[in-house]
């Protein structure tokens, strides 16, 4: 199934997700105020508008964390519905996943809220 992301959508995660690995510079302990488990969706979010995996190898690379902590992080987005198993179209033996439709859709309504939208921003 081809998944239909609007090209708006994979630049504001593209932009989310500079600004997440960023936070460094903004927090003195970014470590710890940092959930690597939205950057993880914002990866499989933009790798959804080719139609691809993401490699929890490569995750554990992208987000600096150790490969144990990449999988129990899958594994609870998967639990919750957001993310299936798929395999590489490269090589079989990756584990890989992939953001489900719903989780797809609900990226898109998280990338498009606005300060304006959110009563929090309003006070």
């Amino acid at each position: 199934m081809t998944l239909e992301v609007e090209a708006n959508y994979i630049d504001l995660a593209k932009s989310e997700l500079r600004n997440q690995r960023q936070r460094h510079l903004y927090f003195l302990n970014s470590h710890i105020f940092g959930d690597p488990a939205w950057e993880l969706v914002l990866e499989a979010f933009i790798a959804s508008s080719d139609n691809r995996c993401v490699a929890l190898s490569d995750l554990s690379d992208d987000l600096r964390k150790p490969a144990p902590i990449v999988t129990r992080l899958a594994m609870i987005l998967e639990a919750e519905g957001y993310v299936e198993r798929c395999r590489s179209h490269n090589n079989r033996d990756l584990r890989c996943f992939k953001l489900t439709v719903d989780a797809v859709a609900w990226c898109e309504q998280c990338l498009d809220l606005k300060p304006d939208d959110n009563d929090f921003h309003n006070n």
